[in-house]
């Protein structure tokens, strides 16, 4: 629970298409995604925000194994386009 604590306080900026264009510039291919509710726990079913975490390559190991997305997905631009969104989402600059 601590975890999910600090992820929801971590530095953010708001899913845009730019964001995901710079992030691809960056080297990055995928994103973590993370359901965080308003006290800052994760759960995946109502979520308050999701905070999408950048990563380079996906893990390999099985106990790393969670919910990824391509950078390149139709999905994230959705999500990024949407301006009326109920859920917000929110790309964490901890890399």
């Amino acid at each position: 629970m601590r975890k999910g604590a600090a992820d929801g306080q971590s530095a953010t900026i708001r899913l845009t298409l730019q964001a995901l264009l710079n992030l691809e510039k960056n080297g990055f291919k995928y994103v973590q995604v993370k359901g965080l509710t308003m006290d800052r726990h994760y759960d995946y079913i109502e979520p308050h925000w999701i905070m999408l975490v950048p990563i380079k390559e996906l893990p390999t190991a099985q106990i790393n194994k969670d919910i990824y997305e391509p950078l390149d997905s139709e999905l994230l631009r959705e999500w990024a386009s949407d301006v009326d969104q109920t859920t917000q989402i929110l790309i964490s600059e901890n890399k």
